[in-house]
């Protein structure tokens, strides 16, 4: 009986492993879950730094911001705001459930990537997407940069499309040309990489289909940056100006960034990258590794964003490098024993465990190895994704401390309340008829001696030198505190 019972476990095993179709369905199903549960543990408080600073309060207050976000690629956050219109679903329910089916079909892409242009089998396929999402360069895209996301799915996609032409149908070719615009109209930085990858596999494939694929796609763009032309304008300023320094853009930060991200991955990833055809693929990898060393050329500055391209080459890097793997478990020269599945859990439970403890430890957890780097990255990222703008317990804090603010026996109507411009998203969200002053130097403000009283809210690790105001402490908590000043004549 134990023997028929352990052969059906093995035909129900085998049967899931060799289905195409099931084999699609449990890589869908692990991203959801992984990228669910982040959500789950840190509920009723926001995950993400953008998710508070710009998804929740744009969303909330479409109207108000159309004029900010219509020069920013506005197509995605606009798609959130007419399913939630549309629906009439709250914006918070639409970020979440958005990013989660995302995070889910991009795992199916890279798992049709694997089964389609590296040829591997099911099994395999299986595990280069389990070891791409499990990423923490994928995890922290999805943390909050949602439209990033958004925007490598559909690249990842187009890629995989375009690798076929010209053998590709008219209505196939529409899709490609469709989702490629929703990419260029999403995020600026993919937009460029799927430009850029395109017009050069246009001049490598020589194939005219491809061309025109390309050359419309690169016009779209550039009509979406003309629209964008003052943001591009001032970040080109700032690179030419060599006076101004952003200390957390220094080379050694950025470097220690780079490994961090890439250096467990490099050895495998330069194995899968030689013996791959993926031509479509490495195109990209180059672009955003050259974007990810702008620093070499321009340090010290934010301007080309080289943290933003270290994380879009790791995930690129992450393909190459599960594939990689597979090469290595697979080579006979290599391997002493039948059983390859214990080597493909051997290579992925330490980048399961590593992903997890990023996905869901609470903030200074010690199972997070990153934390060892806090010094260096923790400007460029979260070191956990149980974060928002501030870790979790201070959103409690911060709530208690808002709505004590809201009560008109505390604070009166139209009170200004000064504070860090990470704090911007949730007092958008929970001020009620109070003017919130946000500024990256709250001593800037304070010493412009502009506003004649106001209140100052900070954490309680953070201290001020008053000279021109008198502060009397109106409220605190574990985490913040808040003061009314009053300037003195």
């Amino acid at each position: 009986m134990k023997h028929v019972n352990k052969a059906s476990l093995l035909q129900v095993k085998n049967g899931i492993i060799d289905n195409q179709k099931y084999s699609y369905l449990v890589v869908f199903s692990i991203a959801v879950i992984l990228r669910l549960i982040p959500e789950i543990l840190a509920y009723p408080y926001p995950i993400g730094y953008d998710v508070i600073n710009y998804y929740l309060p744009i969303l909330k207050n479409f109207d108000d911001h159309w004029l900010e976000i219509s020069n920013q690629f506005p197509f995605y956050i606009s798609l959130l705001h007419t399913i939630s219109w549309l629906l009439h679903v709250d914006p918070r329910i639409v970020i979440t459930s958005s990013i989660v089916l995302i995070f889910g079909l991009f795992s199916v892409v890279v798992f049709s990537i694997s089964r389609n242009l590296l040829h591997l089998n099911n099994l395999q396929s299986l595990f280069v997407s389990i070891f791409v999402i499990f990423q923490v360069s994928v995890l922290r895209t999805s943390w909050d940069l949602h439209k990033d996301m958004f925007a490598l799915t559909i690249t990842f996609f187009c890629l995989l499309c375009v690798s076929r032409v010209p053998n590709l149908s008219k209505k196939m070719m529409a899709v490609i040309v469709t989702l490629s615009i929703f990419t260029v109209l999403a995020d600026r930085m993919i937009g460029l990489l799927l430009s850029l990858s395109l017009i050069a596999s246009s001049f490598v494939k020589r194939q005219k289909a491809l061309a025109l694929i390309a050359m419309l796609i690169t016009i779209v763009y550039g009509i979406s940056l003309a629209t964008n032309f003052e943001n591009i304008s001032s970040n080109i300023e700032l690179a030419g100006n060599k006076d101004k320094i952003d200390e957390f853009y220094s080379p050694v930060n950025l470097f220690v960034l780079f490994l961090v991200m890439n250096a467990i991955l490099l050895p495998a990833g330069l194995v899968g990258l030689l013996k791959s055809k993926l031509g479509i693929f490495k195109i990209p990898f180059f672009i955003a590794l050259i974007g990810s060393f702008t620093w070499l050329l321009f340090p010290n500055t934010s301007a080309f964003l080289p943290d933003r391209w270290i994380t879009i080459f790791s995930i690129f890097l992450s393909l190459f490098s599960g594939y990689g793997f597979v090469l290595l478990i697979e080579n006979k020269r290599i391997a002493v024993s039948r059983k390859k599945l214990n080597y493909y859990l051997v290579i992925l439970i330490p980048f399961v465990f590593l992903g997890s403890a990023f996905a869901m430890s609470p903030n200074n957890s010690y199972l997070n190895v990153y934390g060892a780097f806090h010094a260096y990255i923790s400007h460029y990222g979260p070191l956990t994704m149980q974060y928002n703008s501030i870790s979790l317990p201070e959103s409690e804090s911060l709530l208690s401390i808002i709505d004590w603010i809201n009560n008109n026996n505390n604070t009166s109507s139209g009170s200004r309340i000064l504070g860090s411009k990470h704090l911007r998203g949730w007092m958008e969200l929970g001020l009620e008829n109070r003017a919130f002053l946000f500024s990256d130097n709250i001593t800037d403000i304070l010493n412009s001696n502009k506003y004649s009283e106001f209140y100052l809210l900070d954490s309680n690790i953070v201290t001020h030198q008053l000279q021109n105001y008198s502060s009397n402490l109106s409220f605190n908590n574990s985490d913040y505190s808040l003061y009314h000043l009053k300037r003195i004549e």
